[in-house]
């Protein structure tokens, strides 16, 4: 079993990144953010240097994008 963990996407938005995030966990996907509370607690932190973080398993991956696909949860695409 591959336990690699992965940037899946990277957000601007905390409140993006925390819908999405709560999308993957209610359908039981594994995945968890970083970066959100540098952005919230520091107003002068630049997100589109960093941004919030989205991981997850990567043998998830495909999986994920076909759920996020066809929910049209992703706004854009990077």
């Amino acid at each position: 079993m591959d336990d690699k963990i992965v940037v899946y996407k990277t957000f601007e938005s905390p409140m993006e990144a925390n819908i999405v995030a709560a999308k993957l966990k209610d359908a039981g996907f594994n995945c968890f953010l970083t970066g959100e509370n540098a952005a919230l607690v520091y107003p002068v932190f630049d997100t589109s240097i960093s941004g919030i973080q989205l991981h997850v398993f990567e043998n998830e991956v495909q999986a994920i994008t076909e759920f996020l696909n066809n929910t049209d949860t992703l706004t854009e695409e990077e």
